[in-house]
């Protein structure tokens, strides 16, 4: 079995924490306070996609293509033999294009031959294992491994964890300027939640496992290390004073 490449994507593994943080100013006008408060809850992912690809070449794009659909389907059966669901294995592309050749004496070009690509989202709850199934898979007749993007399969709960933290900030920001300005808090008057949900952006975090990938052949196969998530929620509260 040939040697398969060593992955390392520097993070770090620790259980939930919650944290926040409020700003506030005193209204120009009116006797009423405004407080700003952010909540953040750090959450370990129970999800995995990782992006597999497939790439083989032919003389006719026919011959391309049926080669990459055979290595395609060898992959697929590795994984699903692995107890990875059908439905959880599926095409995020496909495409066959001709390579050229070029004539330096008469300029002109031909078809040399024909190149077909293919690849595979994969998503597993088995996240701490995600590199015995790029193993497997790139064993099996993938040819590239493109990244491993770590989510919340339901990250609502976490999102009202971070809610109320930012409640409890908000209100202690205003409890302390009322006391600094030397007058009690009163009543409630309004509370604006903000859209500040936020699930460690998928796109942000393909880019930043990438960037930390560094390659190297090893016996111990493929090595995937992942980074919680953090999930935030903001509000706006204003008391009267």
């Amino acid at each position: 079995m040939k040697n398969l490449k060593r992955v390392f994507i520097t993070t770090s593994l620790a259980t939930v924490l919650m944290f926040g943080s409020a700003t506030a100013v005193l209204a120009a006008e009116g006797n009423f306070i405004t407080t700003n408060g952010t909540g953040i809850v750090n959450v370990q992912p129970d999800t995995a996609q990782l992006s597999l690809s497939i790439q083989t070449n032919g003389k006719t794009a026919n011959t391309a293509q049926k080669e990459n659909s055979k290595l395609t389907a060898k992959v697929v059966d590795k994984l699903e033999e692995m107890g990875i669901p059908e439905d959880k294995i599926i095409t995020g592309y496909s495409s066959v294009y001709p390579s050229y050749q070029y004539d330096d004496v008469t300029g002109k070009r031909s078809v040399d031959s024909y190149q077909a690509n293919s690849s595979l989202e994969v998503t597993i709850k088995d996240i701490d294992n995600v590199g015995t199934y790029i193993d497997a898979a790139l064993s099996a007749g993938a040819t590239g491994f493109n990244s491993a993007v770590f989510s919340i399969e339901d990250p609502t709960k976490y999102y009202g964890e971070a809610l109320k933290a930012a409640v409890k900030n908000a209100s202690s920001s205003a409890n302390a300027i009322a006391a600094a300005y030397g007058t009690p808090l009163g009543q409630l008057q309004s509370v604006v939640e903000h859209e500040s949900y936020s699930s460690f952006e998928e796109s942000s975090y393909r880019e930043k496992a990438l960037a930390d990938t560094t390659y190297g052949n090893s016996a111990g196969g493929t090595v995937i290390k992942y980074d919680k998530i953090q999930v935030s929620a903001s509000i706006t509260a204003t008391y009267q004073i």
